[in-house]
């Protein structure tokens, strides 16, 4: 049994990951990191919070998950979370439904009720949020978010740093750029280009960056 889990983001999306982590049951102790400095030294969901990310060195050899829904502030963390030896677990829900084949990047959540499929490769640092469906063949690359019940049929590929919405649909064989947003119950029939964001049934670009 590992001793140690850190969670980095004391909020609402970091009760989530702590109910996940202790549904594992792999840890003695979990504690929060949160970057707001009048959270030192109180306790969140009965864990100690700690501030600063001074904080983090001493942790070098424990566990750690990063709990912020912003793709890229996450990836940020992640990657100062490596660069001091923290080691990225993987979290998955007892409730979820992982073929065997299928394979969960390290640092990724994957939520209560999500079902992913043969063969799919899901990146490190993702979030598999709850009821999502990841179908046969896909794959989603690092950091990425994919949203409460969004399907993604057969093959789909997910770019990284994207997003796709609550409730979204995107079709087999469908890809979604790297940094592109999917808004919530849209219908993806065609590619969608990097760093825009679509919307709508079906889904059409409304903005790029």
């Amino acid at each position: 049994m590992n001793n140690l889990l850190l969670i980095w983001g004391a909020g609402g999306h970091g009760k989530v990951v702590l109910d996940i982590a202790r549904d594992t049951g792999s840890f003695e102790r979990i504690v929060f990191l949160d970057d707001d400095r009048r959270r030192a030294g109180v306790t969140f969901c009965n864990c100690p919070v700690l501030s600063g990310l001074d904080e983090l060195q001493r942790f070098a050899g424990s566990a750690f998950a990063v709990a912020v829904g912003d793709n890229r502030m996450r990836s940020l963390c992640f990657e100062r979370a490596l660069g001091v030896g923290l080691l990225p677990t993987a979290l998955v829900h007892s409730t979820a439904v992982i073929a065997p084949s299928a394979d969960i990047g390290c640092g990724t959540v994957v939520m209560p009720g999500v079902i992913v499929n043969a063969a799919a490769v899901i990146g490190e640092n993702c979030i598999i949020n709850s009821g999502a469906i990841v179908e046969h063949d896909c794959t989603i690359g690092p950091n990425a978010h994919i949203s409460p019940r969004a399907v993604l049929g057969g093959g789909v590929n997910v770019g990284r740093l994207a997003h796709v919405g609550l409730g979204a649909v995107v079709l087999p064989g469908v890809t979604v750029g790297e940094e592109s947003v999917v808004g919530a119950g849209a219908v993806v029939l065609d590619e969608v280009p990097a760093r825009c964001t679509v919307v709508g049934v079906p889904a059409s670009v409304v903005s790029t960056k």
